[in-house]
């Protein structure tokens, strides 16, 4: 199992390394005040879009398989969004700090993780799993954040329909989720210059979003916050796979499929959630927190649950 420990360190260490980076950057004065929220704008508006844009549009829905298991994963996905928030609001009156609380114990960084992770463990299987799930999970993620943080943000402004809608119509992730279902959906083919450049946009999401999100971090103390963030963390990557796991089993999914699914759940929370909390208006402390914590939890729970579904030979 020094294998499975190795590639899961290999896998998170080096996100992990980055944020860090970003903070001591900008701790160091390399990176001025104005580059934080000028870089998330990038991040937000910019490169996620292309890069969520450009895996859509690579995963051919007509062609996959197994609907049962994608009905699970945004099923599973749905309830533990519903339920973490229902909870969570009995103890947590501040409402920007209850949005980056849910988003960041719900929400999984599985476009830059969990489907690397999935593909190494899976093969073939993993990529057929993994298309599955940025097919249907990602555009649930990406809209219930959506209603999430501007249900609970702190604008002062009365909560509508109207005020929920427009913003989810407006996200430019939840743009680029549509586009590149409608193309593939009517089978356009864009030019091959076309998709390059959107690629390019894309390939500086990760690393950028992470320096962003190093740069602005900052610890208060083990104060109220950082509590709630550190809870939120432990749900994401142990609570979360468990259910999601054993919720799978006791429907008849086996082998891969499990696997795929404490993946799903177990992936620490998800980068854009940081740039969308800061747009938004939710507590970004809270949220880049949160995203710290179970990445660097996650290099050791992934390792754990990998090395436990091999010896419970859950995965061939």
């Amino acid at each position: 199992m020094l294998s499975d420990f190795l590639f899961a360190i290999n896998t998170v260490l080096p996100l992990f390394l980055v944020l860090l980076a970003g903070y001591i950057l900008k701790k160091t004065g390399f990176l001025g005040d104005g580059f934080v929220p000028t870089g998330n704008k990038l991040v937000f508006y910019v490169a996620l879009p292309c890069s969520i844009f450009l895996s859509m549009y690579s995963t051919d829905i007509g062609q996959l398989p197994d609907w049962g298991f994608a009905l699970y994963a945004t099923g599973i996905s749905l309830l533990s969004f519903i339920g973490i928030w229902l909870i969570a609001s009995f103890f947590i009156k501040d409402k920007p700090v209850l949005g980056s609380f849910t988003q960041g114990a719900f929400r999984g960084n599985f476009a830059f993780l969990g489907m690397p992770l999935l593909i190494s463990l899976a093969g073939e299987a993993g990529q057929v799993r993994a298309a599955l799930i940025m097919a249907f999970v990602v555009p649930v993620y990406n809209i219930c954040s959506v209603v999430l943080l501007t249900a609970c943000a702190n604008t002062g402004k009365k909560i509508t329909l109207g005020t929920i809608l427009l913003p989810i119509a407006k996200n430019p992730i939840i743009i680029a989720v549509f586009l590149a279902v409608g193309f593939r959906m009517l089978g356009l083919t864009l030019p091959l210059s076309f998709q390059r450049t959107v690629g390019y946009g894309g390939n500086m999401a990760t690393g950028l979003a992470l320096i962003c999100l190093g740069a602005g971090m900052r610890y208060d103390g083990f104060d109220a916050k950082f509590k709630y963030a550190f809870i939120a963390s432990l749900i994401k990557v142990i609570v979360l796979p468990v259910v999601f796991g054993l919720g799978g089993y006791m429907f008849g999914f086996r082998g891969y499929d499990i696997a795929a699914f404490v993946i799903l759940g177990g992936i620490p929370s998800a980068i854009a959630g940081y740039a969308m909390a800061v747009q938004i208006g939710a507590n970004e402390y809270v949220a880049g927190t949160i995203i710290a914590l179970s990445t660097l939890f996650s290099a050791f729970t992934l390792t754990v649950f990998v090395y436990l579904l091999r010896v419970f030979q859950v995965m061939g």
